[in-house]
């Protein structure tokens, strides 16, 4: 899988999403804090989202941020083991991969760090 469909892959799993969370693009964004703008681009390819922009987008639609890169059930019907599945995650570039980790680790962190402080 080459970048310009994994973008394509990120791009309609953020709608999809978006339309099983019944949010508009409006109240997504709000939700996310990002401009309506900027998930229309996202949305449309346009754009390619930080590591920020995935932890954002994922809190707000109560997803893993992995999730936005998963391949649809269709296309995950084709990968019948385990092997064929690490082929497949081997494709996904390697600044994609720190990317997606940074935003895991971040969200991760803030998490932690909210419950500390909500335990005090």
């Amino acid at each position: 899988m080459n970048s310009s469909e994994l973008q394509n892959l990120f791009s309609t799993n953020l709608k999809n999403a978006r339309n099983r969370a019944n949010l508009s693009q409006m109240k997504l964004a709000e939700k996310a804090d990002l401009s309506v703008g900027y998930i229309c681009d996202l949305e449309s390819g346009r754009r390619w989202g930080t590591p920020e922009t995935f932890s954002k987008l994922s809190c707000a639609l109560g997803i893993n941020p992995f999730e936005l890169l998963l391949p649809s059930v269709q296309e995950s019907a084709s990968i019948s083991n385990l092997s064929e599945l690490r082929d497949y995650i081997a494709t996904i570039s390697d600044s994609l991969k720190q990317n997606v980790t940074s935003a895991v680790n971040k969200a991760i962190s803030e998490t932690l760090e909210m419950q500390l402080t909500n335990n005090k």
